[in-house]
């Protein structure tokens, strides 16, 4: 068997250790071998939960080093771009969370700087590997449903009020719901209709986060938490989205409530986070029934994951490693790459403008 590919883990926070540490652990073709954060005492404590590694504070000293393969960037908005250039100048292959960049051209210039290396670059958009979701592209791609006329999302989470620290100000997140969460459901409409050509957007803010969750008093919250766009496709089809951290009752275990819709012409198909293994069908003059996602779509091919263990709304999120060291050992693009994810965000940073606007904007997405 070849030698692992041998990650490290930029930023190891508790997305790190919900999403990727996991997935690296159960495949036998990935190896952790370093990991950094400027937080020393979460570095070592890192160290008692995923095992003794090599660890440092400084991200050039994990871009430089020669033993690391690959980098897996779960990091603060803010530092996505320079982290990934340093990463791919020296040679890594980088997995970065989403949003790539503050903005479109942040996102672009990360694309061209892997593309151009030909290192396999990777965006974390974990929704995509739901098996409902899976299942849902099959159904359309495969005509089941009809010509694609509509899209609909909605994505609802009851998080607490308090400070969201870096997440709520411009200059170091961008923005809130539509950077962090409706981003998610920009990418995997893309996945499913093609490019949206253009949009309609609106944010607000309906909480000021002026205080932590200890009750000490802090800067208010620059960005939003709730947006919503409409959205013409190239292909004719239309969709609508609305995200909010704020809408109470929606809690769900801390899974929120997520609904994503197909309408075709001949039938309708909906993908729902918290039951991710089943789907909702529903064919023209009947009505919505429940059927199990076909086992075939439960994990892709080759995954190392058994779909039959562990909370299904989280499980299917080690499969973003899974495709990424795949990526690296068959020698192709990841999917989705960051070219995905700067479209993605070229949609997000076009609801912000159509929001300062009042108007309809067309969506200009040249990588280069």
């Amino acid at each position: 068997m070849p030698s692992p590919v041998r990650v490290a883990i930029v930023g190891v926070g508790a997305v790190a250790d919900y999403h990727h540490v996991p997935g690296i652990r159960i495949d036998p073709r990935a190896e952790l071998v370093a990991i950094c954060d400027p937080n020393e005492g979460l570095l070592q404590q890192r160290q008692t939960d995923w095992g003794p590694t090599k660890f440092v504070t400084d991200y050039e000293k994990i871009a430089s080093d020669p033993d690391i393969d690959a980098v897996i960037i779960a990091t603060p908005n803010f530092t996505h771009l320079p982290i990934t250039i340093a990463c791919l100048e020296g040679g890594k292959h980088v997995m970065c969370e989403k949003p790539l960049g503050l903005n479109f051209q942040e996102a672009a210039r990360m694309f061209r700087a892997a593309r151009d290396r030909n290192l396999r670059h990777m965006t974390a958009f974990t929704y995509r590997f739901a098996p409902s979701m899976r299942y849902l592209r099959h159904l359309l791609t495969s005509g089941s449903l009809g010509t694609p006329r509509h899209f609909r999302s909605q994505r609802f989470l009851d998080w607490p009020e308090t400070s969201w620290g870096w997440r709520q100000y411009k200059e170091t997140a961008g923005a809130g719901d539509l950077f962090d969460m409706t981003i998610h459901r920009i990418d995997f409409a893309h996945d499913l209709f093609g490019p949206i050509k253009s949009v309609c957007g609106a944010v607000a803010q309906f909480t000021p986060r002026d205080k932590t969750e200890s009750g000490e008093a802090c800067k208010p919250s620059e960005v939003d938490d709730w947006s919503a766009l409409i959205g013409q496709f190239a292909n004719g089809a239309v969709g609508v989205w609305e995200g909010s951290t704020v809408m109470k009752g929606h809690h769900n275990d801390g899974f929120g409530f997520e609904w994503a819709e197909i309408n075709g012409s001949d039938g309708s198909a909906v993908y729902q986070l918290t039951d991710p293994n089943h789907i909702l069908v529903g064919r023209s003059g009947g009505s919505m029934e429940k059927i199990a996602v076909p086992t075939k779509f439960l994990a892709p091919t080759g995954s190392p994951r058994d779909p039959q263990e562990g909370v299904p709304s989280t499980v299917f999120r080690y499969d973003l490693v899974w495709e990424f060291v795949s990526a690296i050992v068959e020698g192709r693009d990841a999917v989705p790459g960051f070219d995905d994810g700067a479209l993605a965000q070229a949609v997000a940073d076009a609801v912000l403008v159509s929001n300062d606007t009042r108007q309809w904007v067309d969506i200009n997405a040249d990588l280069g």
